[in-house]
């Protein structure tokens, strides 16, 4: 199939994703991975179907490489997480446009979703049904995709390293708020803060607050998502938390859904936001560069230095060449 015709097969896959015929589907998956909510599934979906299965934004997208109508096929190996839905699913489009085989090693945190997202569009084309092959243990391959924690991405080191590889680890978002920012300019920091229960790697984990901002903002911002409090597994994390931090005599705040905790870490246990100050903008830059390799993204009302940006609310909305860990996916895959 040319190029042309993968970008028409995966906005004809857009189209044919209908939310009425999936319900069922969907409780699956949540049956499967109790993070998973019905109305995270959704989003994530919807997401998918608006950024990455629009035709025009796919041929903007390519537009910026030289991919062939006939490349020579790699078979690329995908070792996807399982933490959001679908998380890795720019990855095995990145495979297909680049005219590559898949070969999917899926999360058994998600293994319903991305299989039937794959047998979807093979269904509807039938001669793509070799562009994609789902196992349970990598082999044969010559090139890898590999996502994981700090740990994993140690052995995935060591057992890839032959190959052209991508391994990706632990990263966060992080969020900037100056003393310009207001209620109305901070409602969107609640989703950066609770989309997919703040699990995915481009969810706010640290906040970095400028000195005579009061951290009541984020209080009074989250205020309409407080309702998170009654799903069971953010809960039991937010009450082991707070536990946590009780009987270590640990200085934090809280409005009873989030815990604010002032830390040097990025990264933040679930239901909880580390916290810091700066006065000095160019200051916060410096700092945030020494931590370059642990950020993902940043949150704020305008760029910090030279990261890859998203207005409060847009953490969760990347776009088509927003790659994880700023690597160029599509580069890697279009120059095997």
């Amino acid at each position: 199939m040319t190029l042309p015709g993968r970008i028409e097969a995966l906005a004809a896959l857009g189209n044919a994703i209908d939310h009425t015929t999936n319900q069922d589907l969907y409780n699956k998956a949540k049956y499967e991975n109790p993070w998973f909510a019905v109305e995270n599934i959704e989003q994530s979906i919807n997401a998918i179907k608006s950024h990455y299965l629009n035709k025009e934004k796919l041929e903007q997208w390519v537009s910026n490489y030289k991919i062939t109508d006939a490349p020579t096929n790699k078979k690329v190996g995908l070792i996807l997480a399982g933490n959001i839905p679908l998380v890795g699913f720019h990855d095995i489009i990145s495979v297909f446009l680049s005219g590559h085989t898949a070969i999917l090693k899926l999360s058994d945190k998600d293994r319903l979703l991305p299989t039937y997202i794959v047998h979807k569009l093979t269904g509807m084309y039938p001669e793509l049904v070799d562009s994609f092959k789902i196992v349970e243990r990598l082999s044969d391959y010559d090139a890898v995709i590999a996502t994981g924690s700090d740990s994993s991405a140690k052995v995935f080191g060591k057992y890839f390293g032959k190959v052209p590889n991508i391994i990706r680890r632990n990263r966060n978002g992080v969020a900037v708020i100056s003393q310009q920012d207001t209620i109305d300019s901070l409602s969107g920091f609640r989703n950066d803060l609770f989309d997919y229960f703040g699990l995915g790697c481009r969810n706010v984990s640290k906040v970095y607050i400028e000195k005579g901002v009061h951290t009541d903002l984020i209080f009074e911002t989250i205020e309409p998502e407080k309702a998170i409090i009654n799903h069971n597994k953010f809960k039991n994390n937010y009450d082991y938390s707070h536990a946590l931090y009780l009987m270590n005599r640990e200085k934090f705040l809280t409005n009873d859904v989030l815990i604010l905790r002032e830390h040097k870490d990025i990264g933040s246990r679930i239901a909880c936001l580390h916290y810091e100050y700066y006065d000095n903008r160019g200051a916060l830059v410096e700092e945030l560069n020494g931590l370059s390799e642990k950020i993902q993204c940043v949150v704020s009302s305008k760029p910090v230095g030279g990261f890859n940006h998203f207005g409060f609310g847009h953490a969760q909305k990347p776009n088509l060449s927003d790659y994880a860990d700023g690597v160029d996916t599509l580069a890697f895959l279009n120059d095997l």
